[in-house]
């Protein structure tokens, strides 16, 4: 009898970890049983009722490293699914054996970066979202839409959820909402932040940044809740391995302002999004593992963006209708059952028929898969 056990081994960063959540509720559809496991060992993986294992991981050795030889030793089918932000050093290669593992990358710009160094990529698989899920969050939310308007109630309302990191460019965003501020739009607009406490010195003085909830450590979906609340995310950041907070917010049926700039503009569309172009590209020394690839861009130009949202929100409320509706529907291309069957196929895994009829045919097909 085949094995139906499928370890899975996630970063401890909230968006690989709720990635590897929506990934276990596929295969839990599939009538897999889905184990989280914090380290996979060969044993485990010429184990009879295992099926595969699967690692959600950052690329760098100093976060694979512990892969490797299980992945290379291991009898059972097995994926390391992976992101990196920028450029991998020569460190990640030498005298190491992860240059005989094959690596399945989360965008093409990962793939790109992967194959700079001389790693193998088999394929790109891309970030996905629970488009039902994200549909039915305005009607579950009504703790965090009374917090928002408290705060908002007639007023133009971005959000932000992104850490305090040099990548995400906090400090940026701060300096375009003083821009905005002075162009005398300060009333118009509140921009809600989920983020660590330790930003909060960069948006002193400024009275319409309202931190609403701290970083990670709550339920996605209640974040989820929060954006289905605003009219507008702002991504800020000049650096991403994937940019998932674009594609959740599209997913709820709101656009989202940021850099026209991959590996985001691989899933995302100006037509329904409020994108920009960055005007250099630096690389930027983050550890002795990887240097990040900023593609950088002024305060503001971002303050240019945030400006023309409100008008179109206040002043042109169909065309803003229509934004919201051509992103939603876009995003059923990467729900989870899309997207993430292809990694069951890199696992080789049975996938029942339901499940194929929906990728092939549609959104109407999820009820009977579920």
């Amino acid at each position: 009898m085949a094995g139906r056990i499928v370890y899975i081994s996630p970063l401890q960063a909230d968006s690989m970890l709720n990635q590897a959540n929506l990934f276990k509720k596929l295969l839990q559809e599939c009538g897999y049983d889905a184990v989280f496991k914090s380290t996979i060992s060969v044993e485990d993986l010429n184990k009879d009722d295992v099926a595969g294992a699967i690692w959600f991981q950052l690329a760098s050795i100093n976060f694979i490293g512990d892969a490797v030889v299980p992945y290379i030793l291991g009898k059972k089918p097995k994926v390391l699914y992976v992101t990196i932000e920028g450029a991998l050093t020569r460190g990640n290669v030498v005298h190491s054996n992860i240059k005989r593992c094959e690596f399945i990358a989360v965008s093409n710009f990962v793939k790109e970066c992967l194959q700079a160094v001389g790693l193998k990529v088999r394929n790109v698989v891309h970030h996905a979202i629970d488009w039902k899920l994200c549909g039915e969050v305005h009607k579950r939310n009504l703790i965090q839409r009374r917090k928002i308007e408290q705060y908002a109630k007639d007023k133009v309302k971005f959000i932000v959820v992104a850490r305090h990191d040099p990548r995400k460019n906090l400090k940026g965003l701060a300096e375009a909402m003083r821009i905005v501020n002075k162009k005398g739009y300060e009333k118009d607009y509140v921009v809600f932040l989920i983020t660590e406490d330790s930003a909060k010195q960069i948006f002193q003085g400024i009275n319409n940044a309202v931190f609403i909830k701290s970083f990670g450590g709550s339920a996605h979906e209640f974040v989820l809740g929060y954006m289905a609340c605003c009219d507008y995310l702002i991504h800020p950041a000049f650096c991403e391995g994937f940019g998932l907070p674009i594609l959740e917010a599209n997913a709820v049926g709101i656009p989202a302002i940021h850099v026209d700039a991959p590996p985001m503009n691989e899933f995302t569309s100006p037509d329904f999004n409020f994108m920009f172009n960055y005007i250099d590209k630096q690389a930027v020394k983050c550890n002795p593992y990887q240097y990040w690839i900023f593609h950088i861009f002024t305060p503001d130009m971002l303050a240019e963006m945030i400006a023309y949202a409100i008008d179109i929100y206040k002043n042109h409320k169909d065309e803003y209708q229509e934004y919201c509706t051509k992103a939603r529907e876009w995003t059923k291309n990467w729900d989870y059952h899309v997207k993430y069957v292809e990694l069951m196929k890199e696992l080789r895994l049975a996938i029942p028929r339901d499940l194929i009829d929906y990728v092939k045919h549609g959104l109407e097909w999820i009820t009977e898969i579920r």
